[in-house]
């Protein structure tokens, strides 16, 4: 048999505030991923033309630091940087677009495979807008940071929505007034809060 509460519900309100304002980042982190894989799977429909790889560089960047104990710790990451020559309509073209919508932002671990798919030299076919066919890309489709940017925002926003649903239900009011001593009191009377 349930039992009711006793106790009218009151809200935490700082908590609902705060699940809010989760939720308000959440959205602008999400918006901001979805737009770029909405953007990045519509140049998967652009036409295809052959390039030729001019340059590729696998830039290793790094940079280090001291650790607690003292200790030097380096951490380091991978950016690729790629040129390649195509023509469209009897016209040429140099560009060196990697990813659609990837906000100046690449995968480290991606930028290395790319390197080793796309060598100096090598032929590669390149996506590009037939509006303006100046602007392509080597690998089209959403970017992986549009895609990790949507996720980290879906989840943000479900914990926020999760948040404000808990404040609402009165937890989370653990630093009110007397709250350590309805604790310890349900706690030996073996009731819920």
């Amino acid at each position: 048999m349930a039992r009711g509460r006793s106790k009218k519900v009151v809200p935490n309100r700082g908590g609902m505030a705060f699940g809010r304002n989760l939720m308000v980042l959440a959205l602008a982190i999400f918006g901001l991923g979805a737009y770029g894989v909405v953007m990045g799977a519509l140049t998967l429909k652009w036409p295809r033309a052959d390039a030729t790889i001019t340059s590729a560089e696998l830039l290793r960047q790094t940079s280090t630091r001291r650790g607690p104990d003292g200790r030097s710790i380096e951490d380091g990451w991978n950016s690729f940087h790629v040129l390649y020559q195509y023509r469209v309509s009897d016209r040429d073209y140099v560009a060196g677009g990697v990813e659609p919508y990837d906000f100046g932002m690449q995968n480290s671990a991606g930028a290395a495979k790319m390197r080793e798919r796309h060598p100096v030299g090598s032929q590669a076919k390149v996506a590009y807008d037939p509006a303006h066919p100046a602007v392509s890309y080597l690998e089209p489709g959403p970017s992986s940071v549009a895609l990790v940017l949507s996720g980290i925002g879906a989840f943000m926003l479900l914990v926020g929505w999760w948040v404000r649903t808990k404040a609402a239900q009165g937890i989370g009011a653990m630093n009110e007034e007397g709250a350590t001593e309805r604790i310890a009191k349900a706690q030996r009377d073996g009731t819920s809060l």
